[in-house]
């Protein structure tokens, strides 16, 4: 008796939790894209941001989950992120990119 050939399983598609960030974040608000006036008036804080990233990988939405203290640093946080932040896109279960959210925060700081 010829038993069978057993074939292997394909391989699972690929799946991504998460999006991830494709360059470094650290790039994408830097002293240059600090607000005239807070920079004169030497204000400084920690903006905390949540991004809803499509399936392009482009960001689609900014929210702003912990605030600097001052209302012109956390909207270039926003605005610089949307602007630069690019991503390789959440996967779901069938290697598909879906949209997906990413977090993080910039340390608005004085240059010295």
């Amino acid at each position: 008796m010829i038993a069978p050939r057993q074939t292997a399983a394909p391989p699972p598609p690929p799946q991504r939790a998460n999006p991830e960030p494709r360059g470094n974040p650290g790039n994408w608000a830097n002293t240059n894209d600090y607000p005239r006036r807070a920079l004169q008036q030497e204000r400084e804080g920690t903006t905390s941001f949540r991004l809803t990233v499509g399936p392009d990988g482009r960001v689609t939405d900014c929210q702003i989950t912990g605030s600097s203290g001052h209302d012109d640093l956390d909207a270039e946080t926003c605005k610089q992120m949307t602007r630069r932040g690019r991503f390789s896109p959440k996967l779901d279960g069938n290697g598909n990119p879906v949209s997906g959210t990413w977090a993080s925060r910039v340390r608005w700081e004085i240059p010295k």
